[in-house]
């Protein structure tokens, strides 16, 4: 697949890793960058030292192409840039906050930069700082959202109409016929993000895998704070998780009688090597069904991209 930002990147595929805080590790990010796409470590939450560990794990595991992202907003934002220039990390994913705070230092060393939008007005304040490509996030996504609320149909062409860089679409894509519906409206490619939680690399605990599996269209909820909101799965699927799970995993999360999630044992050390057993996820987890390795989960989402996009002109004959 030939397009701007396979050849920018020296990727096969425009799928890009979104950048998961904590949870996108070295093992999963590497097989991303393996199948084709560009794999990406969710730095936000980590110190130094384990920003350095977690590229050294990766380049142990590919020689190919991958990025880091770190939140501009982070306490320790200015520390991982510093690691990220002496590892001379090829692709930076830049969000939540000024973009224009890092791009230049970055851009001078070479790395490649993205910086992830909610609005216009962002990407236009985006291309101002001189990144070199804007991911316009749609408010479908996992995670942290913005408050404006803007979905990723409405979002993706109008700043492509408003921007001249590449502009990849996130929110709501996790399938081919998602990365068909990102081209066709303009995308250079797409960030993909919930999809890869339920993948056989990630290291997110299997309970939430399986709560992923069990996920409908209504099954994510946006729990707002004054300046930000972040969509999680509902307490109601974490609940009827349980009777899914066998004794092994049941151990990983406790519920409280309220249907309160509780942090055991398990968890505090899970947290301390960074692997949280995360309630993020996009609405795009009504879609998965199974657990799959990395590569097989792109190389589904090209094929059926691929036969969606040649079949469509037939929709449209004289």
């Amino acid at each position: 697949m030939k397009n701007i930002l396979c050849q920018s990147l020296n990727i096969r595929y425009p799928i890009l890793m979104g950048g998961m805080l904590r949870v996108g590790r070295a093992r999963l990010a590497a097989a991303v960058s393996e199948a084709g796409g560009l794999g990406i470590l969710g730095a936000g939450g980590w110190m130094k030292d384990e920003l350095r560990d977690q590229i050294a794990a990766l380049r142990k595991r590919t020689a190919k192409p991958f990025g880091v992202n770190v939140p501009v907003r982070s306490p320790r934002s200015s520390e991982l840039m510093e690691v990220v220039l002496e590892q001379k990390v090829p692709v930076v994913t830049t969000s939540a906050g000024d973009p224009a705070r890092y791009t230049e230092a970055l851009k001078k060393a070479g790395i490649y930069v993205l910086h992830v939008v909610p609005t216009v007005e962002h990407a236009r304040k985006a291309q101002g700082a001189g990144v070199d490509a804007i991911i316009a996030e749609g408010f479908e996504s996992g995670g942290f959202v913005n408050l404006e609320e803007v979905t990723t149909f409405i979002l993706v062409p109008q700043v492509i109409e408003a921007v001249h860089l590449p502009v990849l679409a996130a929110g709501g894509i996790g399938n081919g016929r998602g990365l068909a519906a990102a081209l066709a409206l303009g995308a250079a490619g797409v960030q993909v993000g919930t999809c890869f939680l339920a993948s056989e690399e990630s290291e997110v605990t299997l309970a939430y895998k399986k709560a992923l599996l069990l996920a409908t269209d209504t099954d994510t909820v946006v729990v707002r704070g004054k300046s930000m909101a972040r969509r999680e799965l509902k307490d109601e699927l974490l609940t009827r998780v349980i009777p899914n799970l066998d004794k092994a995993t049941t151990k990983n999360w406790v519920v409280h009688e309220r249907g309160e999630w509780k942090e055991n044992e398990v968890q505090s050390q899970l947290k301390e090597r960074g692997i949280w057993p995360t309630r993020s996820a996009g609405q795009v987890a009504g879609l998965i069904h199974e657990i799959l390795p990395a590569k097989e989960i792109i190389v589904r989402m090209v094929h059926e991209a691929r036969d969606v996009l040649k079949g469509l002109g037939d929709l449209l004959s004289e």
